[in-house]
């Protein structure tokens, strides 16, 4: 009977499964035509617009995007709707409740999306004809005025830009105080670039910072007289023109559009509509990744982010020029950039938050840090960025928790006066490490040589004596089965519980004198450390988690004093004198090694994806095979060829967040597109 019953009923089933399916694919197919059939709605605010600008200059100022909406209609089989304005709350726009893209100054639309609260997430930016997706802001003043360069600008009237225009406000800021010319006590501004060049033509103010791509548009309307004004400075370059994807656009939709408006520089014809030489630049915005530690999370130096490929030139994104040299590495999490800086006259330390697409200063730290130091007084210790804050460490022992979003101090302490330290000679370099709720740092005074803080109050959990501070970072691990932090005092390498500060081991090695730089890297409930007079070594535990004084493996060979290698796929990769292989699975057997001007001096390591990024003191930034054959070079760019000799050191550790990599030399820090255009 059952057996009758299901086959009569069977029949129905599959009928009525098959019209659900049936009746699915249908309403998918009408979806997906409703929404082919919905206006592509495009916001244009770019000032280069012809609808937007005058056409005074042949050839200048006359972007034709009714051109890129007939392309992207084609491309995309869907209605483009165009709509332009200077602003997102112009009348022309009509609301930006349906708006799909805008497309404009950078810093403006970012501004004004943040003003009306509107999602925006920036995909593309557009080259301009000289190749460049970047701008600047110019110091101009008049042909007779006897100023020749920004310092000359001292207790001058200026007029700066609104505050939406990166270029002629917040970058002019900051080259300012690079050049130690105070800002007026009273800031001036003029809307436009017009009225302000205007203004000095007029002699109603002494000078201005004009936007770059305007220079020719003032001259060419007759605003100014050409050669009226004359340029005297520059500030560093901020995205120009940028595509934005607003909240109504999906994943899927804003790759669609992305490859649409890639095609462009397949298209000559639309390419000298757009007045462009390559089109618009893929830009993916930052994900939830962050190097928000020394050597990234974890202090391992290991990223799924690294490139199997590097571009064939170098992609600037940004830069921005600081006022004092750095030793200590950048932290960069939740779209932004932290980096520490010394005022001109090395009295006081600087850290900036800067905004991680632009550049553009969101605060700063400032407080009193002056004495003689070797190797510069700036802070050696790379911010922390954890849960909402950052932990911000000076040479000198100035330690400062600062909410990351207003940088406002939630606490601060000294770790040597707080403790009654004395000052490591070369200053404070341990960043200090985040262990759940607790912040350990290492004051090294005798009754205080580790201190772990309350990482939300600042107040001492637990306090343990011992001896003078080294210079590596610590790191937590499990190892033997026993959680615990391990790192170096002045002599040893030693051992600690998280949670008491009890000192569960120590280690003095062979030979003393190590200056105990280099952090010491985890493998696999191991720990591996270099250093220069004992080489490398890899230690094993016993089952109650204490070391087992008689190193698995000794390499003599690789020795370093301040670099700290990388361990990838059983390979541990280092440089002294040049790059070296070592095999972690043979006893730390040497499997090859290189000579190399530019290997020879300090590197930093980033690796992953059977690849590593090399950074060299010399601002050179090697791709290489991790290869345990031989030394593979796939590519190799010159980050600094620009940049005067003496300023093109590299101390500081880079970050490699998505395919951005955030770089800082002497005196400046850069982020660096990694993908190929």
């Amino acid at each position: 009977m059952l057996r009758l019953v299901s086959m009569l009923v069977r029949p129905f089933i599959v009928a009525i499964l098959l019209a659900f399916v049936v009746g699915y694919a249908g309403a998918q197919e009408a979806s997906k035509e409703a929404v082919s059939q919905t206006p592509l709605r495009i916001v244009v605010m770019d000032p280069l617009a012809k609808q937007l600008a005058c056409d005074c200059v042949a050839g200048y100022a006359q972007r034709d995007y009714g051109k890129l909406a007939a392309f992207l209609e084609a491309e995309l089989q869907r209605p483009v709707q165009l709509a332009y304005g200077e602003a997102l709350a112009s009348p022309q726009i009509g609301g930006v409740e349906t708006v799909d893209l805008i497309i404009g100054k950078f810093s403006v639309v970012a501004f004004d999306a943040r003003r009306i609260g509107l999602a925006v997430c920036p995909v593309a930016m557009l080259s301009g004809k000289d190749g460049s997706i970047m701008q600047n802001g110019l110091f101009v003043v008049r042909q007779n005025d006897p100023a020749q360069s920004i310092e000359d600008l001292a207790g001058y009237r200026l007029l700066f830009g609104p505050e939406d225009s990166d270029e002629k406000r917040s970058a002019a800021f900051a080259t300012l105080e690079a050049f130690d010319v105070p800002l007026p006590e009273e800031i001036q501004s003029k809307a436009s670039c017009s009225t302000a060049a205007l203004a000095v033509a007029e002699n109603d103010t002494d000078a201005c910072v004009v936007s770059s791509y305007a220079m020719r548009l003032l001259e060419g309307c007759g605003t100014v007289k050409k050669g009226e004004l004359r340029i005297v400075g520059v500030t560093d370059p901020v995205p120009f023109i940028g595509v934005f994807a607003t909240g109504r656009v999906d994943r899927e939709e804003e790759q669609r559009l992305c490859r649409a408006l890639l095609e462009i520089k397949q298209n000559g014809e639309l390419l000298t509509a757009m007045e462009s030489k390559h089109g618009l630049v893929r830009l993916p915005a930052i994900t939830s990744t962050a190097w928000n530690d020394w050597r990234g999370p974890g202090r391992h130096a290991l990223s799924n982010e690294v490139p199997n490929d590097l571009p064939p030139k170098k992609q600037l994104l940004w830069s921005r020029t600081l006022t004092g040299p750095g030793m200590a590495g950048l932290a960069v999490a939740d779209g932004y950039v932290v980096v520490a800086d010394k005022n001109l006259d090395e009295t006081h330390d600087i850290f900036r938050c800067l905004d991680a697409d632009t550049g553009r200063q969101v605060w700063k730290i400032t407080y009193p840090a002056a004495g003689h130091m070797d190797f510069t007084n700036s802070p050696r210790a790379t911010p922390v960025i954890h849960d909402g804050l950052v932990y911000l460490l000076g040479a000198f022992g100035e330690l400062y928790c600062v909410e990351m979003e207003t940088g406002q101090v939630v606490w601060k302490r000294h770790l040597a006066r707080d403790f009654a330290a004395e000052r490591p000679t070369w200053g404070y370099c341990s960043a200090p490490l985040i262990v759940g709720d607790k912040l350990v740092v290492n004051p090294g005074a005798k009754d205080a040589s580790l201190v772990a803080l309350d990482r939300r109050t600042g107040e001492s959990q637990w306090i343990t004596a011992g001896r003078a501070p080294g210079y590596a970072c610590f790191v937590s691990a499990k190892l033997g089965g026993v959680r615990q932090i391990v790192g170096y005092d002045a002599t040893t390498l030693g051992g600690w519980d998280p949670d008491t500060g009890e000192r569960l081991w120590e280690l003095l090695p062979e030979l003393d004198g190590d200056y105990n730089v280099p952090t010491p890297i985890v493998v696999d409930e191991k720990i591996l450390v270099t250093t220069e007079n004992n080489g490398t070594r890899l230690y094993g535990f016993d089952a109650d988690g204490r070391i087992q004084p008689k190193p698995l493996a000794v390499n003599e060979d690789l020795a370093p004093d301040t670099a700290t290698p990388v361990v990838l796929d059983g390979m541990v990769l280092a440089n002294i004198g040049g790059l070296m292989c070592l095999d972690v699975e043979d006893g730390l057997k040497t499997l090859w090694e290189v000579e190399d001007d530019d290997l020879c001096e300090y590197c930093t390591f980033i690796a992953g994806n059977g690849h590593v990024l090399v950074t060299t003191q010399t601002g050179k930034l090697y791709l290489v095979k991790a290869d345990k054959q031989r030394f593979d070079c796939v590519a190799k760019l010159d980050l600094f060829n620009d940049v005067p000799l003496e300023d093109r050191d590299v101390w500081s550790h880079p970050a490699l967040v998505g395919n951005r990599i955030y770089v800082r030399n002497m005196l400046a820090v850069y982020c660096f597109l990694l993908e190929p255009r």
